[in-house]
């Protein structure tokens, strides 16, 4: 009588045939195909500021999601700001100029030339007249009652210091007060300055009348026909208006100014630092009031729109992959979902070898990095996600 095998034993015997058809048959039965697994990567990028300076806040943390275009940091930027107004400010002053240029000279200002002209050539008419006979009688009469002062004020001072040499006697007496003498000494002190006051009326008035009799010099002459012919010049370059050449240098002036604006913000612009593009905060290595150089790393970003899988391949399948080849993904965050990918990168080397490398099962333990990268436009996929690929191959026909 035969023996029978335990009904437990079966069921066993069953399963691991199952696993040696697909493990040693796995070409035969799916020859088009190459599966791997792998985790999900994001490419990482550091982002620092492009100028040095303070860092006034951090906006994000770590595992934060940000958009593109988002500020990320934030460096202290007062003197930025005060560069900023001060280069705006030059701005509209040359851009004020160069617009007034271009306008041309305003009718005030020809009207102003041509009144300074009139003035000028009426002061040289009366220089060539001569002083007129009313002149001289007026000069005279000027002089006669500067003398009629002077005389005046030297007999009040003839007085007053008559009055002071006897108060001077009478205060060593004793008979008069010191506040007496002193009001006589002050009256004594005004009349003096008044009389030295007069004399010198006195001769401005008689170098007047001088003057007057003598007429205007030559050199007077010449001095206001130069200033006739200047005044005229001025006329004549205002009814002009400004020089091309002029112009042409404010319109220099207003492009350097703006260039100016245009480099303070940009330089108000490098005190923030903006995310490159859609992604995750992987790592943040600043707080608010560290100093950083150019270019130091503050944040680090993950490109989670652009995801790729890490995986590993086998020796023996190494020969028939090819760059571009398709690729579809699973993940099991997302079961029943597909995500299409493309084979980016085959590595030249193995990524694991044993020391020596003399067998055919020493050989299929040989693997080699492979990078596809993945279409996720609802940015599911996220680092670190376990994730299978399917790669499609040509059949192999044996």
């Amino acid at each position: 009588m035969k023996k029978r095998l335990p009904l437990v034993i079966l069921p066993v015997l069953i399963i691991a045939g199952i696993l040696t058809f697909f493990i040693f048959f796995r070409d035969k039965t799916d020859p088009g195909m190459i599966r791997v697994s792998g985790n999900i990567e994001a490419t990482d990028v550091e982002l620092g500021f492009k100028i040095a300076g303070r860092l006034e806040e951090c906006l994000f943390n770590e595992g934060d999601y940000v958009s593109k275009g988002a500020v990320l940091a934030r460096l202290e930027n007062a003197d930025q700001k005060i560069a900023l107004a001060l280069a705006e400010t030059n701005l509209d002053r040359a851009e004020s100029v160069l617009a007034e240029l271009r306008a041309g000279s305003r009718p005030q200002e020809i009207d102003l030339s041509a009144a300074r002209v009139l003035q000028a050539r009426q002061a040289l008419l009366e220089l060539t007249r001569g002083s007129r006979a009313q002149e001289i009688e007026n000069a005279a009469s000027d002089l006669n009652t500067a003398l009629a002062a002077e005389k005046s004020a030297k007999t009040q001072l003839i007085q007053a210091k008559e009055d002071f040499d006897r108060f001077t006697i009478l205060l060593r007496q004793n008979t008069v007060s010191q506040r007496d003498f002193d009001l006589n000494r002050t009256r004594y002190e005004v009349a003096l300055n008044t009389a030295e006051e007069a004399g010198s009326r006195v001769n401005i008035a008689r170098q007047n009348l001088s003057l007057r009799k003598e007429g205007p010099r030559t050199e007077q002459i010449e001095k206001a026909k130069a200033a006739l012919a200047q005044a005229e010049a001025e006329l004549a370059l205002t009814k002009a208006g400004p020089r091309q050449e002029k112009i042409d240098q404010a319109k220099i002036m207003a492009d350097e100014a703006n260039k100016k604006v245009d480099q303070a913000k940009q330089q108000l612009s490098y005190t923030e630092l903006f995310a490159p593009m859609d992604g995750v905060i992987l790592s943040r290595s600043a707080e608010p009031g560290e100093f950083f150089n150019p270019s130091t790393p503050v944040v680090t970003l993950g490109d989670i729109a652009h995801p790729w899988l890490r995986a590993y391949v086998n020796e023996t399948d190494l020969g028939k992959l090819k760059l571009k080849d398709k690729v579809k993904v699973t993940t099991d965050s997302f079961p029943g979902k597909t995500y299409d990918g493309v084979l980016s990168f085959i590595s030249s080397q193995a990524e694991f070898t044993p020391k020596s490398v003399q067998t055919f099962e020493e050989r299929v333990k040989l693997m080699f990095r492979i990078k596809i990268e993945l279409a996720d436009p609802d940015q599911e996929l996220k680092p670190g996600m376990p994730a299978d690929a399917a790669i499609a191959v040509p059949a192999t026909v044996n």
